[in-house]
């Protein structure tokens, strides 16, 4: 059928399963199908106001808050995406440390014809930003394609359904701006500090 759990798996009745588990009389998991037209949410809050003790998931979405599995893997995934952040910034300040470094003269040369702090502060911003625009860019266009490879697999197609909405795109567009601004912060401040007698006899 193509379908990884379908596929691998086998089908037994409920009490072999209670006594393979050793939980004779338990179950985690029952799934409801509703009649077409029937409102799903409607249907959960009904089952949970009849059974208190259960917990009705009427979407996806909502797996993740009673499955400790999904806490672990959305807690990593956070973790690793604070890592990727700060690493992203790192990469950021150091590419635009060089290039206030090897800009020196030039630096010195704008202040000395009238160039104001701010407005240096501004070029080396905007500089920043346009590297993150488009390295954020390529990065969405980079992921859609590693996804695209991934699902060519059909063990991972059978149960992985990628969703591109507009909050996931602001969302990375939000960081980027942040990487951009926090990684230009010091060589802006660095850049600014120089006197233009300094930075005109910079080698």
């Amino acid at each position: 059928s193509g379908n990884t759990f379908e596929d691998a798996g086998g089908l037994v009745t409920l009490p072999v399963v209670q006594e393979l588990a050793r939980r004779p009389g338990s179950f985690t998991v029952i799934y409801v199908h509703v009649k077409p037209g029937t409102k799903p949410d409607a249907v959960a809050k009904q089952i949970e106001s009849q059974f208190p003790q259960l917990t009705a998931i009427s979407n996806l979405a909502d797996y993740g808050e009673v499955d400790q599995g999904m806490n672990v893997i959305d807690a990593a995934n956070l973790a690793i995406s604070i890592l990727a952040i700060g690493i992203g910034a790192v990469g950021v300040m150091n590419t635009m440390v060089m290039s206030v470094f090897e800009r020196t003269r030039e630096i010195g040369i704008l202040r000395a014809v009238g160039w104001s702090g701010s407005r240096i502060i501004r070029m080396i911003i905007g500089e920043s930003l346009i590297l993150c625009m488009f390295a954020a860019g390529f990065g969405i266009l980079l992921g859609m394609l590693a996804i695209r490879a991934v699902l060519v697999i059909p063990a991972v197609k059978s149960f992985l359904e990628p969703q591109y909405s507009l909050e996931i795109f602001t969302r990375a567009l939000l960081v980027a701006i942040g990487v951009a601004l926090f990684g230009a912060a010091y060589p802006a401040l660095r850049a600014v500090r120089l006197t233009p007698m300094e930075a005109l006899r910079h080698e």
